[in-house]
């Protein structure tokens, strides 16, 4: 049974406990999932999805939770707009005490889809022929989303913006890791990113 918690100081928390569950039923993955505020409640988690909110915010409390360190040593993340953020390598227009997890080899730029007001929604195309189908034709929710303006050698795009070509969903695998980071909310509309998510954990967990 994979244990699969919900980072929830901030942002759209059901909507991830939600698109997790429906993803362990449509998988046949066993799940037990639980919200995590603390750094305790951190502890035997195989897998954190960390939910849209404000980035600042949310690595404040993480500092302030002692919870950073014990994220990074989690085996699977999922993080959607501020999550990416947080797992990102390199964050531009960062304030000087916001400390990131570091893990996903990618520079985001904050906000540059626009403020709140500026918010839309789009469909998204499939990162080439061999890429996953991560959001069918739907049309997926883009709020004060982060731009990925460098994706590292081993992280693999599996998404772009229809218009610009620009990377929205991405990937990394490594030796007992599995890391997935979208710059809009899919789970909002579809629970087929976690679907991947746990399948590909899954999987990085049989490696270790």
């Amino acid at each position: 049974m994979l244990e699969i918690g919900v980072l929830a100081l901030q942002g759209d928390v059901a909507e991830h406990l939600e698109a997790a569950r429906q993803a362990g039923a449509k998988t046949r993955i066993s799940i037990r999932l639980r919200t995590v505020r603390t750094a305790d409640e951190l502890a035997g988690l195989h897998g954190l999805l960390l939910p849209g909110g404000e980035s600042t915010t949310l690595s404040l409390l993480l500092q302030k939770n002692a919870m950073i360190e014990p994220m990074r040593k989690i085996s699977g993340l999922l993080g959607t707009c501020a999550g990416l953020i947080l797992m990102a390598k390199e964050v531009e227009g960062k304030s000087a005490e916001q400390e990131c997890l570091g893990v996903l080899d990618v520079r985001v730029d904050r906000n540059a889809y626009g403020s709140q007001v500026d918010s839309f929604e789009s469909a998204l195309e499939k990162a080439g022929e061999g890429a996953p189908d991560l959001t069918g034709k739907l049309r997926i929710p883009f709020i004060r989303a982060p731009k990925i303006v460098r994706v590292g050698e081993g992280v693999h795009v599996l998404a772009r913006h229809p218009n610009t070509g620009e990377p929205v969903i991405v990937q990394q695998k490594q030796a007992g890791k599995f890391y997935l980071g979208a710059a809009c909310h899919p789970e909002m509309r579809t629970s087929r990113m976690h679907e991947y998510f746990l399948t590909h954990l899954q999987a990085a967990l049989e490696t270790k």
